[in-house]
């Protein structure tokens, strides 16, 4: 079984990941009709704070545990799809080998052209075929799942008719093949719906790994 799982938020727990929502939703508000965009900090000053940000996580989500035994025990193959920017992959790299498992990932894919994030993902699942994806970012599970022209704010997303999205969803469930994207929310954003979602990494492991 192929798995991918993003990093932050997901494999590590970064308790900022609770003011990603609220941030967006004020975007949103400002710019309604603004196509999914994320900042990339070019800046000396901009990624040394963007680099502080990304030292939050500093621990392991819950279910590493038992992620790592997965891992160790070869029941699924690992891949790790991080959005991170390039000047962050050391940091990654240090965070992988203090926990004792860098080396037990099939592959780690970092965003070191500093490409959108979501776009980043979707092709990286393009290539990976994975099984299953992991994400935290709600924005970027929607894009995933739903594909970049079927956003909530979208002015054709409200004209279509129940027909016309089934067919939109399933046009672009073909862009990242046969990979079930699930999500892994947090306690301001639990309320969305969504088919796949889970408290945490171990949630996701009992309900979904352990399924197969």
């Amino acid at each position: 079984m192929r798995v991918g799982f993003d990093f932050d938020g997901v494999i590590a727990y970064n308790p900022l990941r609770v003011l990603r929502m609220p941030a967006m939703a004020i975007r949103r508000l400002i710019m309604p009709n603004h196509q999914l965009r994320f900042p990339v900090p070019k800046e000396k000053t901009w990624r040394f704070l963007w680099n502080i940000a990304h030292e939050t996580s500093f621990f392991p989500a819950y279910g590493f545990a038992e992620l790592r035994k997965l891992l160790e025990e070869k029941k699924i193959e690992g891949y790790i799809v991080t959005g991170r920017y390039s000047f962050l992959e050391k940091s990654l790299h240090d965070w992988l080998k203090k926990h004792r498992v860098e080396g037990l990932f099939k592959e780690i894919r970092l965003n070191k052209k500093d490409e959108q994030p979501h776009l980043f993902k979707e092709r990286m699942l393009q290539k990976l075929n994975l099984d299953y994806f992991v994400e935290d970012n709600w924005d970027i599970v929607n894009y995933l799942a739903h594909g970049s022209q079927q956003t909530a704010n979208s002015n054709e997303q409200r004209t279509m008719n129940n027909e016309q999205k089934k067919q939109r969803t399933a046009n672009n469930e073909e862009r990242i093949a046969n990979t079930e994207v699930h999500w892994i929310y947090n306690i301001i954003d639990r309320f969305q719906p969504y088919k796949h979602k889970h408290p945490h990494l171990k949630g996701f492991l009992e309900r979904a790994i352990k399924r197969d």
